[in-house]
């Protein structure tokens, strides 16, 4: 099953850490239709403007999985089917904060140059248009208005 052209279920619910410990990772249907929003919305256009593939790093994470890799929020879109982190450049994180609509972005680590990774989420309404930036203080991640 496809969420949109260039996303299938199989990948956005991927996840090793899930595999190796025996945890279930699947999507109920109102996690896979705000999948199918986000997908839609924000990677397909984003894959149209960069003409390459992007890798999906981090899609649902269900509780359990969330829980046991110690995710920064209880509450993490991610588990909502709402976000994902994506590895792409800084071109890619620009057009997505110019000129699509979403919930949240944030530049993750990396240097001013080049992020490690981008997290982007997407919510069926009143999308916040927030933009962050993630950096590591004494071991902590502190996140700053971008």
């Amino acid at each position: 099953m496809n969420l949109s052209k260039h996303v299938t279920l199989a990948e956005f619910e991927n996840s090793p850490t899930a595999t190796t410990h025996g945890i279930n990772n699947k999507m109920n249907e109102s996690q896979i239709e705000s999948a199918k929003l986000l997908c839609e919305n924000v990677f397909e256009p984003l894959r149209l403007y960069l003409n390459i593939p992007i890798k999906i790093s981090s899609g649902f994470r269900g509780s359990q999985l969330n829980s046991f890799i110690k995710g920064a929020s209880k509450n993490s879109q991610h588990c909502k089917g709402e976000a994902m982190d994506i590895k792409i450049d800084a071109k890619g994180f620009y057009f997505i904060k110019d000129k699509l609509e979403f919930d949240q972005l944030i530049w993750e680590f990396g240097n001013d140059e080049q992020p490690s990774w981008v997290h982007v989420s997407y919510k069926k309404s009143r999308n916040r248009k927030q933009v962050l930036k993630a950096t590591k203080r004494n071991g902590k991640t502190i996140y700053s208005s971008y």
